[in-house]
């Protein structure tokens, strides 16, 4: 019985740490979105180093997000099965 309420307490942290990772991406995408000013004509005032560092944060993130997907996954089977 106490190793399924830690497994309960994994899952609980795992869920956390999900929407708090994903509550990030979220941000990072809207940002990217108001850096990359469709209606801007000079190309040139972009600020593409800056949209490049969101751009690599966001690709970590939506790793995590994929790999804590998967840990949430694999404990509810665990849990329920």
């Amino acid at each position: 019985m106490n190793e399924r309420i830690m497994i309960k307490g994994m899952l609980a942290d795992a869920k956390k740490k999900y929407k708090d990772t994903d509550l990030e991406a979220s941000g990072l995408v809207v940002s990217i979105r108001t850096v990359l000013n469709p209606y801007e004509e000079d190309l040139t005032l972009i600020d593409t180093e800056k949209i490049l560092i969101m751009a690599k944060r966001l690709h970590e993130l939506v790793s995590t997000l994929k790999e804590l997907k998967q840990k949430i996954k694999k404990i509810e089977e665990d849990l329920n099965g």
